[in-house]
């Protein structure tokens, strides 16, 4: 499988930190863009996390939910309230009507860049990440294409702005009450198949493969590794607010590797 670039990135990151100091350092996320996590090790011993971040990249979102006349936090988020969370949503709220009628476009929230850095940085607080390195390149990397700071510094070395939009939460399983519905729609197709509940999951079983995965306008078949058995999902016909946290590196760059060095008294 070829890597995307970011995983080229954090990967020679991780390869020119271990040969710059004289400690060992692990890649402990790369699951996705968001789990970039290099860990600093002395003698056995964690004493310091780095976030990996190539380029232009989100640094984190809050899902937000909607009452009629306000937004408010969402549980689903990934990352907890906090205090510059409820500035941003404020900020959001007292012009309601701009981002109500939002759909899948992407508007710029005009709020104060320090509430934003803040944000980002209580946000790897809470994962106690302490330093980042990043590039504008993702390959081939010397000790001039990288930036590595402390993270209480990245106003100084990263532009910073918030995106408010809606996005699909995802398919789910079809929900107990919606089983009558999804028969009725299936028997417009064929009335030769079978329902059963496992798992607190609905199996449907055909007699041969589909060609449609979509049933109706509202669900949807998954495949499972049973051939003719298939989940049944309900599409996601909503969608969730989100504030997106961008952050585009800037020009000037320095690596702070005597600093890091004398922090953790290498």
């Amino acid at each position: 499988m070829v890597l995307q670039k970011w995983e080229v990135f954090q990967n020679e990151a991780t390869d020119f930190l271990n040969s710059y100091f004289s400690i060992n350092f692990t890649m402990d996320g790369g699951f996705d863009s968001t789990t970039s996590f290099i860990t600093a090790q002395n003698v056995n011993r964690d004493i310091t996390t780095i976030e990996a971040k190539f380029g232009s990249t989100q640094a984190g979102q809050i899902v937000l939910s909607t009452n009629g006349s306000k937004f408010e936090f969402c549980d689903k988020s990934k990352h907890d309230f906090n205090r510059n969370t409820m500035e941003i949503i404020k900020h959001l709220n007292s012009d309601y009507s701009l981002y109500k009628g939002t759909n899948t476009a992407s508007i710029h929230v005009d709020i104060s860049d320090k509430v934003l850095y803040n944000w980002v940085k209580d946000i790897y607080k809470e994962k106690n990440v302490e330093w980042i390195i990043s590039s504008n390149k993702f390959n081939n990397l010397t000790l001039n294409d990288l930036l590595f700071v402390p993270i209480n510094e990245i106003e100084k070395y990263f532009d910073i702005s918030l995106v408010f939009r809606r996005k699909k939460t995802g398919n789910t399983h079809i929900p107990g009450k919606d089983i009558i519905d999804f028969k009725t729609q299936m028997d417009l197709i064929t009335t030769d198949y079978k329902v059963k509940k496992t798992n607190n999951k609905y199996l449907l079983t055909l007699n041969e493969r589909v060609s449609d995965f979509n049933i109706g306008s509202k669900y949807l078949l998954s495949m499972t590794n049973v051939d003719c058995q298939y989940f049944i999902k309900k599409k996601d016909i909503n969608t969730n607010p989100n504030i997106l946290f961008q952050m585009n590196l800037k020009d000037d760059i320095e690596f702070k590797g005597d600093n890091f060095k004398a922090k953790y008294n290498l």
